[in-house]
């Protein structure tokens, strides 16, 4: 009984909070926050942070057979978010050329002192030729690219966006559960993968309210999907599993697919809550105890 009150709870309140969303969105649109000093700190550790791991996942994906697995490579970033910091870092570590792509221009508003601050440290932890990356920075701020691309693509057109040219490595952190329609972006960036091309993906799938999320994780899936589409806006979580990310890469000449998980779900909140969410999440292929995983292929 108790359960089930608790449950009925996280139901209706998880819908306050998918309105508050859908209004904030309405009233402010897909924006960044501002720029405090720590928070330019805690961005930059964030952006190596993200790259090194991404670098770990695919030496751990790959079985560590190639130490550069990076150096002189193509790489894309799907969703960089409001920074070019990852790309500077990975231009740092000798990739060949980095392009991200995004629906909106998250990184006008970024301030100089940013990537100051991002240089500062780059200079600190490695040899890097912090020249080049302040040369290259300042092409793609002033509307020009070379080696460090920034696409903004309403309708996030990958294939027209980068080619004809071809990627080697396809990144991205917790952008895909953001995307409207994941099987056209697989496919897109399917296009532009060369050949043996790597794809490292996080997906956080789980609900993005932060009270709730700590509280309920899972609370985005208890909703059927005309009340779920009610509060829904464009960058809202899509609500897509694993075995649908699976399926799509398959479908688009992908193979050796792996899917690791990043973050679980607890025993004791599966087994109170999996069977209050919607009847479409139920089933034991949607694997609601993963919350947060890591996507890995090659492109066939």
């Amino acid at each position: 009984m108790k359960e089930a009150l608790l449950n009925r709870f996280y139901f209706f309140v998880g819908l306050i909070f998918l309105g508050l969303a859908r209004v904030k969105f309405a009233l402010k649109g897909y924006n960044q926050s501002s720029f405090s000093t720590l928070k330019m700190q805690n961005i930059v550790d964030y952006d190596f942070r993200v790259v090194d791991k991404w670098i770990k996942q695919l030496q751990l994906y790959t079985d560590g057979q190639d130490s550069d697995l990076i150096k002189g490579k193509s790489v894309l970033e799907l969703g960089p978010g409001g920074d070019l910091g990852i790309g500077l870092y990975l231009l740092s570590k000798s990739v060949k050329e980095y392009t991200a792509i995004d629906t909106y221009n998250l990184i006008e508003n970024t301030p100089s002192q940013f990537y100051e601050l991002l240089f500062s440290k780059l200079a600190d932890r490695s040899k890097s030729d912090i020249e080049f990356l302040k040369s290259e920075l300042n092409k793609t701020l002033t509307g020009g690219s070379d080696k460090l691309n920034y696409i903004v693509s309403k309708d996030f057109d990958i294939i027209k966006a980068v080619a004809p040219k071809k990627i080697n490595l396809i990144f991205s952190q917790a952008a895909f559960e953001h995307f409207d329609d994941i099987n056209e972006t697989i496919k897109g960036m399917s296009t532009v993968a060369d050949q043996g091309a790597y794809f490292v993906a996080v997906v956080d799938l789980q609900t993005h309210s932060r009270w709730i999320r700590k509280k309920d994780p899972n609370n985005i899936y208890r909703y059927p999907n005309w009340l779920y589409g009610l509060f829904s806006f464009r960058g809202s979580p899509n609500r897509i599993r694993p075995y649908q990310y699976i399926d799509a890469l398959q479908k688009n000449g992908w193979k050796n697919i792996k899917v690791y998980s990043d973050q679980s779900l607890s025993e004791e909140l599966f087994n109170s809550t999996t069977k209050y969410l919607n009847k479409q999440f139920v089933h034991d292929r949607n694997e609601m105890n993963y919350l947060s995983i890591w996507l890995c292929a090659t492109k066939a």
